[in-house]
């Protein structure tokens, strides 16, 4: 398409768009297009003024100012039309150095003082939703907050933004932002920045807290069904979702934001019946609000088959001398290289990301050498991570040398951000990565490569493969993203049927577990359910144990509980002491001590769901008479996410998937599952021997110090502010080491020494927040 056409294609569009609002979504594509067509071209005065006018037309001053580089004192003189855009663009101003796209205003409009405002966006990838939240509340003057993301990096993302850029400096001036679930000193105003187990354990603890506001991320993740697992067992946050929306959502007074990439909302004259999301929408009052096709960052679809040369556009061409997929791969990236252009490539599973860099390691793609100070210090901080400078085998290390990234659930998070950040910067060109990169990560990335339409064994869905295609153009940076696709599989995704999300709690037909069955309404219940819930009710009301024991850990079966409670009040007096062993040890020592967590391990182990923990509990070391979970808690305990690494790696044999499985269990099983058994545990115990005593249960000694390390890596609430910012485990060594002995500098200054350069420079970064 030559420039005029595109311009008249544009214009054409804009002029239908102010009729039809349904053609708004392709006037925004067409002016997209013009403008990608443009930018590198040089621009006279009359294109600078006609582009200035179209941007402004399309509702995304952006495009223009800043996007194009064409300065500020652009215009020679001030017509009607350029004063016009000027109005428009000044209405468009929300803070010092904040400008909304109109669709974003539109939904800021929204929200109105003196009424509840209750609304779900489904909105593109490129749309800015988590931005538009920050706005909401400098516009409500919200009092208590609470953003809900689903994962820690998100969490820290938002932390670090907060607190570093000074367009969000009046957040961190008039709120007291709190990510730790024991928080303790509550202000007038207050921010809580959680992910929905965090807000459930936060709960626990502070019952009392009316919000009046609430924004929670990725909400999809409600529904199982939406939670593509790389294995095909049963994912258990879904559960975690559905309790934390039903506790932020009982106030009727709370004001609320939902949002997801590209959810389908339910008509139910169309489906012939009411969907349970529907009834979940209608029972909270929440307004959709579909934004679903509008796409800031226009995409360019091509689909690498068998041909040898393909046209991607009039400026660019692809060629090829191969048929099959490897060859094929490295023969883009090399070219995509040449362009001087960055790439995603996506991967369906952990370890294809890394097979993939092994290939392009190997093959001739021009990928040279990196020689940039950082990623000297990074590759030499992994080198130092493991027994005999193991990690200089890993191949995350190895991919960094040559500049490629390696993006998945398995890396640590600290160093997932430094290579995000080296990608972003143009030090890396190649990020290797799987779904994670949908997890709201924000990359510069021009292009994405696609390499299968599953995730793991799972095919995706077609939400899942639009939020993939999503990641290709980065709003502010490209007008115009490129989806390579090479497999057959993502093209019947993304042209599929959409799906229709879930909610268990108002779906009558749907098979609940007890944890479900007790929020549920009547209305949504079976016979067999509503008698099922009628025998937990008179088992909260029995007196088996302390009613408080029944209201913490909601995501935990009744029955669980009180199986382990009975387990616990059955301990012998050497039971008991084996208990005390272990808080003394670890108070004092910061030591496991093995028969205690044994002793533990043995008794949460009836109740376990999770496979692989449930494995790790029944099965162990013959010479230690231990079962596997103690011995890998207890190489945790002493060297963090390292001594879990090298005890994997000698147990495998081989590096790189010794990681992965240590990896998964600090990250996924550790953190979560164990933290989550083991807290009940103490929970438990704790009531018993208060009751048994006749005392106060906070006069009782808990494991709570141990909980802390486990979920933290961490022993103060310094130390946990700065794992979860993300810090290596010595980082967060030396700043317990401050909190601990804030006058002693001496011991402040060992753990300091012992850091390499790479913890070293994180540190200033950290600073910036703390």
């Amino acid at each position: 398409m030559d420039k005029s056409e595109a311009a008249i294609n544009a214009i054409k569009l804009i002029n239908q768009a102010k009729v039809q609002i349904a053609l708004r979504p392709l006037m925004i594509k067409a002016v997209c297009s013009y403008f990608d067509l443009m930018k590198d071209n040089e621009l006279s005065q009359s294109d600078k003024l006609f582009m200035h006018y179209l941007a402004n037309q399309a509702g995304i001053p952006q495009y223009y100012y800043p996007m194009l580089n064409v300065g500020t004192d652009v215009d020679e003189e001030v017509s009607l039309q350029t004063f016009c855009n000027y109005v428009q663009e000044s209405s468009m101003v929300v803070g010092d150095g904040v400008m909304l796209h109109r669709y974003q205003k539109e939904v800021l409009n929204m929200f109105l003082k003196g009424r509840r405002n209750r609304y779900f966006l489904s909105a593109a990838t490129s749309f800015g939703k988590t931005f538009l939240i920050y706005e909401i509340v400098r516009k409500m003057q919200y009092s208590n907050i609470a953003f809900i993301f689903p994962t820690i990096s998100l969490l820290s993302e938002n932390i670090f933004k907060i607190y570093t850029r000074p367009e969000y400096a009046w957040i961190k001036d008039n709120y007291n932002i709190h990510t730790l679930s024991d928080t303790e000193a509550l202000g007038k105003q207050n921010l809580f920045i959680f992910t929905p187990e965090r807000y459930l354990s936060f709960l626990d603890k502070n019952n009392g807290l009316n919000l009046d506001f609430v924004f929670v991320d990725e909400v999809y993740k409600l529904d199982n069904g939406f939670i593509i697992d790389e294995t095909p067992q049963e994912n258990e946050r879904d559960i975690a979702y559905r309790i934390a929306l039903y506790e932020l959502l009982k106030n009727e007074n709370t004001d609320a934001l939902l949002v997801g990439p590209y959810i389908v909302f339910p008509n139910a004259v169309e489906l012939g019946y009411q969907s349970s999301f529907k009834a979940f929408l209608d029972k909270y009052d929440f307004n959709p609000i579909d934004y679903n096709s509008y796409d800031i960052v226009d995409k360019d679809e091509v689909i690498i088959n068998t041909a040898r040369h393909l046209e991607v556009n009039d400026n660019f061409s692809l060629n090829f001398t191969e048929k099959t997929k490897k060859a094929r791969v490295i023969q883009l990236v090399k070219q995509l290289l040449e362009r001087s252009e960055n790439t995603i490539i996506y991967c369906s599973q952990k370890y294809l990301t890394e097979n993939w860099a092994k290939e392009l390691i190997n093959a001739n793609t021009g990928l040279k050498c990196v020689d940039n100070k950082r990623v000297t210090k990074l590759i030499d901080h992994i080198g130092n991570l493991f027994t005999d400078r193991k990690g200089n085998q890993w191949i995350v290390s190895k991919a960094l040398k040559r500049g490629i990234g390696i993006h998945h659930g398995l890396v640590p998070k600290y160093i997932q951000q430094e290579i995000i950040s080296l990608f972003n910067e143009g030090i890396l060109n190649i990020l290797i990565c799987t779904t994670t990169i949908t997890e709201g990560v924000n990359t510069t990335a021009k292009n994405i490569i696609v390499l299968s339409g599953k995730k793991g064994t799972k095919d995706l869905k077609k939400f899942d493969a639009q939020n993939i295609e999503g990641r290709a153009g980065r709003f502010m940076k490209h007008y115009k993203g490129r989806v390579f696709i090479m497999d057959n599989g993502f093209c019947k995704c993304i042209n599929g049927q959409d799906e229709l999300l879930q909610h268990k709690f108002f779906d009558k037909n749907t098979e609940k577990q007890d944890v479900d069955i007790i929020l549920t309404e009547p209305a949504y219940l079976t016979e067999e359910q509503i008698e099922r819930r009628n025998l937990l009710n008179r088992m909260k009301n029995s007196g088996v144990m302390p009613t408080a024991c029944f209201e913490e850990f909601k995501t935990i079966s009744y029955e669980d509980k009180i199986y382990l409670y009975n387990t616990i009040s059955r301990f012998s007096p050497a039971d008991k002491n084996k208990i005390k062993e272990l808080i003394k040890r670890f108070v004092s020592q910061h030591k496991p001590y093995s028969p205690g967590l044994e002793l533990i391990c043995q008794s949460i182990r009836p109740i376990i769901k999770n496979d692989q923990l449930r494995f790790y509990a029944e099965n162990g070391n013959s010479v230690s008479g231990n079962c596997y979970l103690t011995g890998m808690i207890s190489a945790f305990i002493l060297r963090g996410f390292a001594g879990s690494a090298n005890y994997y790696i000698n147990k495998e044999h081989d590096v790189d998937k010794g990681i992965r499985k240590a990896a998964n269990f600090v990250f996924n099983i550790l953190r979560y599952q164990v933290v989550k058994y083991f807290g009940l545990f103490n929970l438990l115990y704790k009531h018993f021997e208060a009751t048994n005593e006749g005392i106060d249960i906070d006069e009782v000694s808990g494991i709570e110090a141990l909980l802390l390390r486990l979920e933290y890596s961490a022993d103060t609430k310094l130390g946990r502010q700065v794992s979860d910012i993300g810090a290596s485990f010595k980082v967060v060594q030396y700043y317990d080491a401050k909190e601990n002995n804030p006058d002693n500098l001496d011991i402040i200054r060992k753990p300091y020494d012992s850091l390499d350069d790479f913890e070293k420079n994180s540190i200033l970064k950290i600073e910036q927040i703390l």
